[in-house]
């Protein structure tokens, strides 16, 4: 009788695994523009000092590491809040990044970074005196308003 080395069962046992994580995953969906924009509304009235951005595909938490750690490295970026300067709500795909005092983040490294790990910034959302405007990315990191909610 053949033995089956260790490595080969426990490679069919990950890629199982593997598997069952990637069918988990296809049942997850976005969530919709409006209630992205309701959840940017609470964010940004909750926090200060954040830059809001929509990721478009960003479902579960394990997909989200290599966005996470991208843009915890950014200058201007708060690391001693959240978790290393960024939180991610994978329901409502916004990820959240902390900003030291005064600090704007550059558009075109956010777009860069986020693609670097695989994903698209889509918006940000920017609080005004009585309303939120999602600006959506455009080529060369410029934005249009896209969706407007009043508070």
């Amino acid at each position: 009788m053949k033995l089956i080395p260790l490595s080969v069962v426990f490679g069919i046992l990950l890629a199982s695994f593997s598997q069952v994580l990637a069918n988990d995953d296809k049942d997850k969906k976005e969530a919709t523009p409006e209630a992205r924009l309701q959840a940017a509304e609470v964010e940004l009235t909750k926090h200060s000092q954040i830059a809001l951005i929509y990721v478009k595909g960003l479902v579960c938490p394990s997909c989200g590491i290599g966005v996470s750690k991208n843009l915890s490295r950014m200058p201007g970026v708060d690391k001693k809040r959240f978790k290393r300067g960024i939180e991610m709500d994978t329901k409502t795909q916004l990820v959240k990044i902390a900003l030291t005092d005064q600090s704007k983040l550059d558009k075109k490294e956010i777009l860069e970074r986020v693609d670097d790990a695989g994903f698209n910034a889509i918006e940000e959302y920017k609080l005004h005196d009585d309303h939120i405007d999602a600006h959506r990315f455009e080529p060369g990191a410029s934005s249009v308003v896209v969706h407007h909610s009043k508070k």
